[in-house]
Formats: C-alpha cells, structure tokens, sequence
C-alpha cells in the first residue's frame, strides 16, 4: 500500500509540474501574441507619420513613389488604389535602414554567390530588325583589327581585377563580388526616345551633323552568359539594333561590339552601375573612327588611379559584404591640351573646376570626371583656334567620355538634358545655333532609354 500511495504521489507531482509548464508557455505566448501585436501596431502608427516617410533613396540614386492625385478614371481603373499601394510600400520609414538590415541578414544564410536584389519587370518583346546594325558598317575589318589591339595595349597599366552584378537602378543580379543591372526593354519609351533623336537631326539638317550613342550595361556585355541565359533580362544587343533601325535622320555609333570584343578587361565596374573610363574610351575610338579621323592613344594622357571606390550597386543592394569585400578601382585619362572646364551650376553660379579631379580622399570618386552631373559644362581647348565645336547631350555614363574629345575640338558643351532647362530655357536648335557647333553627339546608357522621365527631359530639349 505504501508503495502504491508513493507512485500516486510521485504521478500527481507530475501531473502538476505539467500543468505548471503549460501554464507559464500560455502566459509566455499570450506576451509573446501582444508584444507582436504592439509592434504591428507601433509600425502602423509610424507609417501614418507622413513626414517620416522619405521621398529620395540615397542608395538609390531615386525619387520614391509619390501619392497618386485621384481622378475618375484612375479610380475606376484600380490604378489610384495601386498608386497607393506603391506609395505606402516604395516610402516606408526608415526603409533605407530595413533594406540594409535585411541584406545583410539574408547573407548570413544559404549560398550568397548569386542572388536577385529587386523586383525584376519583364520588358517588351523587341521587334525584329531585317538588317542588324553592327560595328562592321561603319569599321571596315582592317580598322576594327586595330581597334581591338591597339587601345588595349595603351591600356595594360590598368590593373583588370579578377573575374568571380538614374536615373533609377532597377533590380541586381548579384553574382559573387559584382553585380548587374536587369535591363527591361519598353517600347513606347524608346520609340520617344529615336523620334526625338530623329527630329534633332531633321531640326540641324544642314547645320549641323548629329550622332547617337547607346551604350549597353554590363549585363549586356560582361555578365556570364551562363547568368543571362537564364534570367528575365531584355536583349540588349537586340533592343539597341531595334533603336539604331529606327533613326534615320542622324548618325548612330556602333559600341555594343568593340565592348563585347574587350569584355575580359576592365570596362565596367562590379560595384558601380557606370563604365570604366577605359569602357569609355573604347567607344570614343568607335566614334572618331566613324569619323574618319585618329583617335588619341591612351599613352598621351596623364593617368590617375583612385583605388577603394564602392558606387551605386553596393548602396542600393544594401551594402552587401560580398561587393564591400573587393571595391573597385577608378582610373581616369587626362587630355593634355586643358584640364580646365567651365562649370554652370543648377543655382546659377559660374566657375572654373578640373576636367579630371583628384577624388583621393573622396568616396564618390566617379565624380572625377568633369565635376559630375551639372546642367552646362564648357571646355575650351587652347590648343586649337579653328572654331570647331562639339555639343555632347548626356547623362552621367557620358562623364567618362567627354575628356577623350577635348583634342578634337576648340570647344565642347556638355549638357546633361536632366537639369539644363533648371537653369536655361534654350532648345537644342537654339543653343547650336549661339554656340556655332557642327556637331551634336546623343549619349545615353541604354537602361536610360526606357526611363519614361528621362526620355521625356531630351524630348523637351529637342526644339
């Protein structure tokens, strides 16, 4: 008997200590439900703070999502409702900081070697060209031989680092220690876009010789075919040939090829949605070689070298460790005629700056190629006094170019078409007309021509 009393004794112990624990896991789980529940509800109150809420990605390099203006249609379309949505998600607080910590978090788990960072947007269907236009209709096979040896020889004091992924940066494709930009072909953009290069050339019929230059992004060109074949990025070879054919009334310049050719080498940064100066200057040889005139060999220039550069891959991904683990590495060409460019600025000051900065000590280094991205730019050329004149329309992947063209001309313009009309209200006809120049070169990266707003900006300036 004494026995049996001690095995229920012990059994009703047990029973307690179960009832015990159980209770303390439902108290424990009810703080855990409220706590989950207070902090749903502290970011909810925090997300109805609209002066919280960002308007500009630093990393980036964007404006975010604006409330949609309600009217009719949109209302009854369901586009006002998504306009909300887009909003409500594109500016949360603090999601510079969410989209960091969550990079980082996500690297400390599973295979980090390749990844997708962004949502990637299917493009159009790239209509096909009956003619392709290739670098062998401007470069005949003798000339395209020494355009692939001979720069490239000027070129290997530049250290090519080891092979392993707006203007708006869309989704990444991040492959070990480089990322890639997915490039989405839109139609209706970039039918804006050759229409407004075909009415420049039709405005300077007769006064001026106008050229077009759409440069593809590394993903088009030095992006492991094995990477490409499978992911959800447009034909950039193809959608640049679609746009070339449908220019007729100015000249287009052929880089897809050269640059496919020196693919191996150091043409485009890993950290950085922008070319290399040396990427830039395979191009420059495409165009004075469509010229018929003799580029300048990379061994007459002053060279700077700015090693340590992180740039906008590594910011808009998150600051991935991968990318932070082997920066980049920015050279640039000095022309030895000037180093002196005429910089207008967006709030009406004039002044004198360098054509190539010493950017050592900075950490925007791409910044050393003509003091950025400013509205107007003049460089005078003291080693010429023929009159000859140049207006070079760009974005930023032009900054790396213009320096190569200072031997060529008495003067260049630079007009970068975001910010001209902020601080000048001439068109492009007018401005050629006071500036006397007899050329006008186009410059675009081609994730620029399906930027509805950017398009829309050299539209505006083409009158």
């Amino acid at each position: 008997m004494e026995n049996n009393e001690l095995i229920n004794e012990t059994e009703e112990q047990e029973k307690r200590k179960i009832i015990s624990n159980q209770r303390k896991l439902r108290i424990l789980n009810i703080i855990y439900v409220r706590f989950f529940i207070f902090l749903l509800f502290a970011f909810f109150v925090i997300s109805l703070i609209i002066p919280l809420r960002p308007k500009y990605s630093e990393s980036e390099k964007r404006e975010l999502a604006k409330f949609p203006e309600f009217t009719v249609s949109s209302f009854f379309s369901g586009k006002y409702f998504a306009g909300i949505g887009e909003w409500y998600s594109d500016t949360f607080p603090f999601r510079e900081a969410f989209t960091e910590l969550n990079a980082r978090v996500t690297g400390l788990y599973g295979k980090t070697d390749t990844r997708i960072h962004g949502t990637v947007e299917k493009g159009d269907d790239i209509p096909d060209v009956s003619e392709t236009v290739s670098s062998e209709e401007a470069v005949t096979s003798e000339e395209s031989d020494v355009s692939r040896s001979e720069p490239a020889n000027d070129a290997a004091t530049e250290t090519v680092p080891a092979a392993p992924t707006t203007q708006t940066l869309g989704a990444l494709l991040i492959n070990g220690d480089t990322a890639y930009e997915y490039y989405n072909f839109v139609k209706a953009t970039a039918d804006v876009y050759t229409a407004a290069v075909n009415r420049a050339g039709q405005l300077l019929d007769g006064t001026a010789a106008v050229y077009d230059m759409i440069v593809p992004t590394s993903m088009g060109i030095t992006a492991p075919e094995n990477l490409t074949a499978s992911v959800n990025t447009s034909d950039q070879q193809k959608a640049i040939n679609y746009m070339y054919s449908c220019i007729g009334s100015a000249k287009t310049v052929p880089v897809y090829d050269i640059l496919k050719e020196h693919k191996n080498e150091y043409i485009y940064f890993r950290t950085d949605h922008h070319w290399t100066a040396l990427g830039a200057y395979y191009a420059y040889y495409s165009f004075m070689t469509l010229k018929g005139e003799a580029p300048t060999v990379l061994a007459d220039y002053t060279q700077w070298e700015f090693p340590g550069y992180l740039g906008s891959f590594y910011t808009s991904s998150g600051k991935l460790p991968q990318l932070a683990a082997n920066p980049d590495t920015v050279f640039a060409y000095q022309p030895k005629d000037t180093n002196t460019v005429e910089v207008h600025y967006e709030n009406g000051t004039v002044a004198n700056g360098d054509i190539i900065s010493d950017m050592s000590a900075s950490s925007s280094k791409y910044l050393t190629f003509i003091k950025g991205d400013r509205p107007f730019e003049v460089i005078n050329n003291p080693a010429r006094t023929d009159g000859s004149a140049c207006i070079v329309i760009k974005e930023s992947f032009g900054n790396a170019f213009v320096p190569f063209l200072v031997s060529h001309y008495n003067t260049v313009y630079v007009v970068d078409y975001r910010y001209f009309s902020k601080i000048d209200g001439r068109g492009l006809a007018q401005l050629c007309a006071d500036t006397g120049a007899k050329e006008v070169l186009f410059i675009n990266n081609i994730s620029a021509t399906r930027n509805k707003d950017l398009v829309a900006a050299i539209d505006s300036f083409v009158k």
